[in-house]
């Protein structure tokens, strides 16, 4: 982007990470659209904008953001049209600073990363099932069958997120076995 997203909200240029849905009507819409096989107009847009924590992330005056919308299985669609939109809505004159952008449909994903299935960056169908089950039943399932090589992704308890529990787990998994057991006050104590 040529510069930071123009935010109407100022205070969502400090954020991160953005869920971008606008009402709530709006963004149970858009989830039951998809769940129906269909993609919003207004689709639900995750989005991180990555050089507001990391100024090597972009030259300087420029920034980046990066960003999904939940759609099909399998799906052809190439979103960039339908995030900017969603996007502008709530930073007008967004359009205007893309300087680049880069999409990749839920079709072609599974041939770049085999993890995710039909596109589905959550590794595939999350049920109650797959939360007790992914890898493995086990009650170390960030433990694989080779010595000393720990898993941590959306495929391991407590499942796919964006909050870095899974890697948690695999280290104190892999402390545990290594006989130096951590907790979180170690961290941050």
């Amino acid at each position: 982007l040529d510069g930071p997203v123009p935010w109407a909200n100022p205070d969502v240029a400090h954020a991160p990470t953005l869920h971008l849905g606008g009402t709530r009507a709006e963004v149970w819409a858009s989830e039951n659209a998809v769940a129906a096989g269909r993609v919003s107009a207004r689709p639900y847009v995750l989005a991180v904008q990555p050089s507001i924590l990391d100024d090597s992330r972009a030259p300087a005056g420029k920034a980046v953001l990066w960003a999904y919308i939940h759609v099909p299985p399998g799906s052809d669609l190439d979103p960039t049209e339908s995030i900017t939109a969603q996007v502008e809505r709530f930073a007008p004159g967004f359009r205007d600073l893309i300087l680049a952008h880069h999409a990749v449909p839920a079709s072609s994903r599974e041939a770049v990363n085999p993890t995710e299935i039909g596109g589905d960056i959550s590794g595939g169908v999350f049920d109650m099932r797959q939360a007790l089950r992914r890898p493995t039943l086990s009650p170390a399932p960030w433990r694989t069958p080779m010595h000393g090589v720990y898993l941590a992704s959306a495929a391991t308890p407590p499942g796919p997120s964006v909050n870095g529990m899974a890697g948690w787990h695999a280290a104190r998994t892999a402390l545990r076995d290594a006989g130096e057991p951590a907790t979180l006050a170690d961290l941050f104590g």
